[in-house]
């Protein structure tokens, strides 16, 4: 089973035959994290979820590498783009042979016009695309078009309070799981929104998800150790 630890619980958990997602690095650093955590990580007991604004908040790309190259097993790295060349100079820094997840979809940043432009670079390498809730189908197209087949539905969802987690996403990953079959019965779909129970894992088997991604029951010690025991059975 395709099972990923999503960025940024990826950075501090690893279990063996689980993928861990690192990040997500920007091409230079975003400090204020610990302040942003303080300020802006909320459980609503209302809405039964996590929401945040973190902004993607890291120490840069070339920390990032550091890090990677001390344990890469079974582990990826998670990149953004805050300026319109980014995606070429993060193209041109990381090396091909490290597995990489782009997120597209942080509702938590500013982003340019035309924020794909740009990640065609990496079509030709081993490759998955983050993708926000509330994407058009014809710019799922476009993806598609520019030579990708991996996908990771999808990224909290941006809302007045910050960016919502949990199973409100569910809606959302149903809806783009079937469209990118539905284009493409051999794209590689990973399900990723409102994990917490191995029932959630076989709800989206049935949709046609490839590998499914553990976010916010990471939160859970309990849970999530429960979740992996009997996923890595």
């Amino acid at each position: 089973m395709n099972v990923y630890i999503a960025a940024p619980f990826g950075n501090y958990i690893q279990r063996s035959g689980i993928s861990s997602v690192m990040g997500t690095f920007t091409l230079k650093e975003r400090t204020g994290l610990i302040l942003q955590l303080i300020k802006t990580l909320r459980y609503s007991f209302i809405d039964k979820a996590w929401y945040n604004s973190l902004g993607l908040r890291n120490p840069g790309i070339m920390n990032g590498l550091r890090k990677y190259d001390k344990n890469s097993r079974d582990r990826l790295i998670s990149i953004a783009a805050i300026e319109p060349s980014d995606w070429q100079h993060l193209h041109d820094i990381i090396p091909s042979h490290i597995p990489l997840e782009i997120n597209i979809s942080c509702p938590n940043i500013a982003k340019f016009l035309h924020y794909v432009k740009g990640i065609e670079h990496f079509a030709n390498r081993n490759v998955i695309v983050k993708l926000p809730p509330e994407i058009l189908d014809r710019e799922l197209r476009e993806i598609y078009d520019m030579g990708f087949r991996k996908f990771h539905s999808c990224n909290t969802l941006r809302t007045d309070k910050g960016a919502r987690s949990g199973a409100i996403l569910k809606r959302f990953v149903t809806e783009q799981i079937r469209t990118l079959k539905e284009m493409d019965e051999n794209n590689f779909c990973i399900a990723g929104g409102g994990i917490e129970h191995y029932q959630d894992i076989v709800y989206y088997q049935t949709i046609g998800a490839d590998g499914y991604s553990l976010g916010t029951v990471c939160f859970n010690p309990f849970k999530f150790r429960s979740l992996v025991d009997q996923v890595t059975m």
